[in-house]
Parts: structure tokens; sequence; C-alpha cells
């Protein structure tokens, strides 16, 4: 069905503006980002491995967990 231009017109409604927070004065905006600190490449190496042998540890777990649930389920 097609619908008639006052129809169109008559659906229309304006977008409605997103309400500010009010500013309170000697506020200023968000604080400058911390630079990071400068990490040889050898530790970022390092911390990637420990990360993914976590990973894989917990990885195994879950296994562990989900074999013994489905051991578990009556059939």
């Amino acid at each position: 069905m097609s619908k008639s231009k006052d129809e169109e017109k008559s659906a229309y409604r304006p977008p409605v503006p997103i309400p500010r927070r009010p500013e309170r004065p000697g506020e200023v905006g968000w604080p400058s980002p911390t630079p990071l600190p400068a990490i040889p490449t050898e530790d970022i190496g390092k911390t990637l491995k420990q990360i993914l042998d976590r990973l894989d540890a917990i990885e195994k777990r879950l296994e562990r967990i989900e074999k013994a649930l489905v051991e578990r389920q009556p059939l």
C-alpha cells in the first residue's frame, strides 16, 4: 500500500537533540591520556607467551569441565 503525502508528513518526527550536561565553572574536559612506558621487544614477546600459555591452560580446564558435565547428564 502506498501512503499519501499527508500521512508521510504526519509520520515525520524531527530528531530530538540529546541533552547535554551543564558544565560547571572551572571544569576541564577529559584528562590527557597517560603514555605507555617504553617496553623492550623481548619483554613484549615474553608477556605474550605467558598470556598464550595461560589461555591454553584455561582452555584445557574448560574442556575437562565440559567432559565432566557431559558424563553427568542423564540421557
